[in-house]
């Protein structure tokens, strides 16, 4: 009588479980929402960084249309080795880093420059909230009120930069290639000419 009272209470117990089971399953899949609503892992660490030995000095534009409402993507500009070592020394001025990516309001009136080109007269430009410039990697990222978030990442050819460069005042060539987001809008497979300046 005790083996059988105890083989009940047994069977009872696989029961009450087996009962119990799919309630299981279902909160489960209840708090699986909640669990990836969960804040994500704080972003790394802003960085600035390049090579000091890599002369990427120039304008760096785009036949492609880079364009996100009215502004439209002029130009991804390089600074010195010296305008890196300031940024990074924590001299920083607003209106020029060593990097930063420049758009042309589209809407805005148009004028004639020196060398008889027209461009609009309403610009702005992204500075860096990070970068990093060196021989292997080009990236980028910014934020600006009215364009959003702005993020490069490539990487020059250096072959033909060192030509570009070499070569002096003339045609621009490709020489860096990359992916850019602009606010909400991504654009792949970008290539930018160099330009050194007059």
């Amino acid at each position: 009588m005790i083996v059988t009272c105890r083989r009940l209470s047994v069977l009872t117990a696989c029961l009450l479980l087996a009962a119990c089971k799919p309630s299981t399953e279902t909160k489960r899949a209840e708090i699986s929402p909640a669990a990836s609503a969960t804040p994500a892992a704080a972003p790394a660490p802003v960085t600035f960084a390049h090579d000091p030995g890599l002369d990427s000095l120039g304008y760096y534009f785009t036949d492609a249309v880079v364009q996100a409402g009215n502004l439209k993507l002029t130009s991804l500009n390089i600074g010195q080795a010296s305008d890196f070592a300031d940024w990074e020394s924590g001299k920083r001025p607003a209106t020029y880093a060593p990097i930063f990516i420049e758009f042309e309001d589209v809407t805005s009136p148009k004028a004639e420059n020196e060398l008889g080109q027209t461009y609009h007269t309403v610009s702005l430009r992204v500075m860096p909230t990070a970068y990093r410039v060196d021989g292997r990697e080009v990236s980028f990222h910014g934020v600006d009120p009215q364009v959003g978030e702005v993020t490069f990442s490539g990487a020059f050819d250096l072959d033909a930069l060192k030509a570009a460069k070499a070569a002096g005042p003339g045609e621009p060539q490709p020489v860096l290639k990359g992916g850019l987001q602009v606010g909400g809008r991504q654009f792949r497979n970008i290539t930018f000419k160099y330009f050194g300046g007059e």
